[in-house]
């Protein structure tokens, strides 16, 4: 389904500013040039512009794609928000969900993959130039090139296949940079580029890179892909700057990608890299982390690899960096921490008190060696993720989520604890789960609990925003299951024998496979339903799916319907004062169908 916006505009410059970086360049439509020359002269403003429509095509599928609810970065609009437009207007008062797109709230390793995809394909739309203009020199023919060519290439057509490639194509890089021996005559042609702007202790210091041939060195020794013509036309223009820590022998250990907030005209840290772009190596740690003090640099991203975060001390007022890897906290003091705190996969066996901490975007202490949640922030405006560590409980976490609760595969027995309102998803997948007491009871988006050891619903949210997942479990009944739900309802592979508890409609879909059902009465309301095939067969449909329109159709489910309603007011004339009975029994069709049945019924004369 579609996703609306209501600044689609916002959506469209965070695209082209992750191509152009806020700069001023020609867009290419049409692939036909007059020289050979004149595309080498604009190969970085073609190459941009194949990436462009990527972006715009690819990169926006997969931000729209998933389920409004499960992107942070989508908050609902609310129809009694001020000066919305007459379009706006009319779909929420038809119940139609308009979103906004935000910036601010796109999560910090979105935005880290985003980069390494979009260096990557750059490198490929590159390639793709310059052999098309060697196979046209040789023939000597006008160069034709395809701008669409990543858009509409099977290579790069889903997000999730276009980062595993790019990822393949980094550790290559890293690899090659490996068995690199140190290039002189790189290292000459780089020096009239490599500006010191830093003295630091033990002959270390910052420099910053100006030219191609720097930042060619540079990626050259680092195995990353800050050279080879991506970043030289940011760096000629100013809008991107790029660092380096280097020691006495003038040997890179860390590279710093920063760019100028143009509201706020402070400069922030979009990635901090070692070699091979993982995370300088720990020795180098606290040269990074003076480095960006004394700039003062806003983190927002990488922010593991620096091992900073910036709290805001409510009474002072003022910002402080505090030490990731050693984080205590003053007593009795509240902090704020603007962007996202990020403790995952640091082999933490407690966590530090951040019990006074407010985090405004998202907490992840995933992957750790932790058994308690305790002391975790209270407040967490985006995601928190715990998941992959041993829990019993989750005592400690905080109340309120604004984004999504991860808690899974984390060997809960209990949800004890658990947040009471999640205005995300919340994911309780693949814990020793035998109930749902203690599961929040407002959820904005996906509820999941599947592959627990569930007997019984009771405890679910009563109202769920997106779809509702409790397959494979070992549920013989749905009671005490949500009765709304967003989206769709699966409850495939349990013992269910009858769908009774089901809710009276869902969003989308309801999928019920791999059960010992014989019937598909109490389906609620639905566009399809999924069924095995030889539940389906009895009325008339096959590849275990049905519209619920022809299900309602099918003889079958009218004579099921009818002999409910005969088993339930058995003594009941038929006449028009059967009305209600037969409101109750097809409570769950449309008026028409009501009717319909109720016409077809009154014929047979009697029961």
């Amino acid at each position: 389904m579609p996703i609306s916006l209501i600044n689609e505009k916002d959506l469209n410059q965070y695209l082209t500013d992750i191509v152009y970086h806020g700069q001023e360049m020609e867009v290419f439509t049409k692939g036909e040039f007059h020289s050979h020359g004149y595309v080498r002269q604009n190969k970085d403003a073609i190459v941009r512009s194949m990436l462009l429509q990527w972006c715009k095509h690819r990169l926006r599928s997969h931000l729209m794609e998933d389920l409004p609810e499960h992107q942070q970065f989508l908050t609902p609009v609310r129809a009694d928000e001020p000066e919305l437009p007459e379009w706006a207007e009319r779909c929420l008062a038809e119940n139609k969900p308009i979103y906004r797109f935000e910036i601010d709230k796109i999560p910090a390793k979105l935005t880290e993959n985003i980069g390494k995809i979009r260096d990557y394909l750059y490198s490929a739309a590159e390639s793709y130039v310059n052999k098309t203009l060697e196979r046209t020199e040789q023939s000597d023919s006008r160069p034709r090139l395809r701008i669409d060519y990543l858009k509409s290439s099977n290579e790069w057509d889903t997000f999730s296949k276009t980062l595993h490639m790019a990822e393949k194509w980094h550790e290559l890089m890293a690899k090659k940079a490996e068995h690199k021996e140190h290039n002189s005559e790189m290292y000459k042609a780089s020096l009239s580029g490599t500006v010191s702007v830093m003295k630091l202790k033990d002959g270390m210091e910052i420099v910053q890179l100006t030219t191609p041939e720097a930042l060619d060195y540079e990626s050259e020794y680092m195995g990353h892909c800050v050279g080879k013509g991506g970043y030289d036309a940011d760096i000629k223009k100013g809008t991107i700057k790029i660092y380096s820590l280097r020691d006495s022998n003038g040997e890179p250990h860390a590279t710093f990608e920063v760019h100028i907030n143009k509201e706020t005209g402070k400069e922030e840290v979009l990635q901090c890299k070692g070699k091979g772009n993982k995370a300088p190596v720990e020795r180098y740690r606290s040269y990074v982390q003076e480095f960006v003090k004394a700039k003062d640099f806003v983190i927002k991203g990488d922010t593991k690899n620096i091992g900073l975060i910036q709290l805001y001390d409510e009474e002072t007022k003022q910002s402080q960096y505090y030490d990731t890897y050693n984080l205590h906290l003053p007593k009795n003091k509240k902090f704020v921490c603007k962007g996202d705190l990020d403790l995952s996969d640091m082999k933490l066996t407690e966590l530090p008190d951040l019990s006074q901490v407010i985090v405004k975007g998202n907490f992840d202490c995933s992957d750790n060696q932790l058994t308690s949640l305790e002391g975790a922030p209270q407040e967490v405006g985006g995601d928190f993720n715990c998941y992959g560590i041993q829990l019993n409980s989750l005592e400690g976490a905080p109340q309120q989520v604004g984004g999504a609760f991860q808690c899974f595969g984390c060997h809960l027995i209990s949800l004890q604890g658990a947040p009471q309102k999640v205005g995300g998803s919340f994911n309780c997948d693949n814990n020793q789960l035998t109930s749902l007491q203690g599961a929040p009871q407002q959820v904005g988006g996906a509820f999941l609990c599947c592959n627990n050891q569930l007997t019984s619903l009771q405890g679910a949210p009563q109202k769920i925003g997106g779809y509702f997942s409790c397959m494979t479990n070992q549920l013989t009944s749905l009671q005490g299951g949500p009765q709304q739900v967003g989206d769709a309802f699966i409850c495939s592979e349990n013992q269910l024998t009858s769908l009774e508890g089901a809710p009276l409609r869902v969003g989308t879909y309801f999928i019920c496979y791999d059960n010992p059902l014989t019937s598909l009465m109490e389906c609620p309301k639905c566009e399809s339903i999924g069924a095995d095939n030889a539940l389906l067969q009895k009325y008339g449909a096959c590849d275990r799916k049905i519209s619920y329109e022809d299900l309602l159709k099918s003889p079958e489910y009218v004579q099921e319907k009818l002999k409910k309603v005969r088993e339930t007011h058995a003594k009941a004339p038929l006449s028009d004062d059967t009305e209600p009975i037969i409101n109750d029994a097809f409570a769950k069709e449309s008026i028409n169908d009501k009717w319909e049945i109720l016409s077809q019924n009154k014929q047979e004369k009697s029961y």
